[in-house]
């Protein structure tokens, strides 16, 4: 039975995902800072700067539980709409 359970991994998700397009390409959806953080890491398109920066960081603390997921959100919508990466629809705020 500790196998099966072991096996097991929950994902954190936001309350609601985040819309970003790179490059006016197809839209992604990131859904809670796990995806946050591999967007982040390896879909990033620009600079990364201190928006960025702070995203990652916020990210990491909402996994290891210092900081709300909502925090975690937040910075990661910031960042993505300082790469102008998000729009107004309704996914992203």
């Amino acid at each position: 039975m500790n196998e099966i359970i072991d096996d097991v991994k929950f994902k954190m998700l936001w309350n609601a995902p985040v819309r970003v397009v790179v490059a006016e390409r197809h839209a992604s959806f990131v859904h809670g800072p796990e995806d946050a953080l591999y967007f982040l890491s390896v879909r990033w398109p620009c600079e990364r700067g201190v928006y960025y920066v702070r995203a990652r960081e916020k990210c990491f603390a909402a996994i290891s539980h210092r900081t709300t997921m909502d925090a975690a959100r937040e910075a990661f919508v910031m960042a993505c709409l300082n790469a102008h990466l998000v729009r107004d629809d309704g996914y992203s705020q």
